[in-house]
């Protein structure tokens, strides 16, 4: 049977305090919020805290528009962007990604935190994060700071969070003009860990992309963006097709990992068709919009 090693459970009343016992606990000391990363990884004891702090009822959990910034409270829960208005009217790929993220079980108890945290390299919410320029907010006893989502991911589990700290918020800039985008991902089954993913956000200007954002999973350790296709589409008229000598020329360039799930060869080539049906499909949902 698998079990995890000994821990002492804690429950705060209030984030205050919670952030108290991360500080005194330091790196023996784990937030738990839905379980669904750092349980399992602790039943096969690849993770062994001493101290594992319930944050569960300290008030994370709204989704509040402030001007440009729709801001996300560290607690909530995967299944509530199917269904929020402000997710779905200012970041439809956010929602589109979402609907990829493990099984309903798995999408009713995860949280946006404990998942930048934990930080799997093809998880979706890393890389919506990466894709809108998200700025993480981490707190501890000695203040409050934010991260920007590119620099936040190390590695494959690694981030920028420091012993004692914890996300409390995440900050997506809402877009300024019309905007269209597409999220693709490919796994061995629906719900397995993704061998490979796809965000594009393109703004609308006048008839041509103004701006565009384009992020991938398993092209490296963490999610990434990619500036060179993105340069190569901005300013495009959107009745233009999508610019696949570009693409298989950026694609043929990466360095994705190989493992026991997919050779880096096979990975690199499931980009280059993950970005070109990803532009194509944002391109034709920008011309619809326009």
């Amino acid at each position: 049977m698998l079990r995890p090693s000994a821990f002492e459970y804690h429950k705060p009343e209030t984030l205050d305090q919670a952030l108290a016992l991360l500080a005194e606990f330091g790196d023996e000391g784990r937030p738990l919020a839905g379980g669904q990363s750092l349980v399992p990884m602790m039943n096969l004891r690849l993770a062994r805290p001493q101290h594992l702090v319930d944050i569960n009822d300290l008030g994370l959990e709204a989704i509040e528009r402030d001007g440009p910034i729709l801001r996300i409270g560290a607690l909530v829960r995967h299944e509530r962007y199917l269904t929020d208005p402000l997710i779905g009217a200012l970041m439809p790929v956010f929602q589109e990604g979402v609907h990829y993220i493990g099984h309903p079980t798995i999408r009713r108890h995860g949280s946006i935190g404990g998942s930048l945290a934990h930080a799997d390299p093809t998880a979706e919410l890393p890389l919506l994060a990466v894709l809108y320029d998200a700025q993480i907010v981490v707190r501890s006893v000695n203040g409050e700071r934010r991260v920007a989502a590119a620099a936040f991911f190390h590695g494959a589990y690694m981030t920028a969070i420091d012993p004692g700290e914890m996300i409390v918020a995440v900050e997506f800039p809402i877009p300024q003009t019309a905007a269209a985008g597409a999220f693709i991902e490919v796994g061995e089954r629906r719900g397995d860990f993704a061998l490979a993913a796809v965000a594009v956000q393109l703004a609308i200007d006048g008839g041509r992309i103004g701006t565009a954002s384009v992020a991938c999973s398993g092209a490296a350790q963490h999610a990434i963006r990619l500036p060179e296709l993105e340069r190569a589409l901005i300013g495009k008229p959107l009745g233009e097709p999508a610019p696949e000598n570009e693409i298989a020329r950026i694609a043929g360039a990466l360095k994705p990992p190989g493992d026991h799930a997919a050779s880096a060869d096979y990975r690199r080539a499931l980009l280059k068709t993950l970005l070109t049906r990803a532009t194509a499909t944002a391109c034709a949902r920008a011309r619809e919009i326009s």
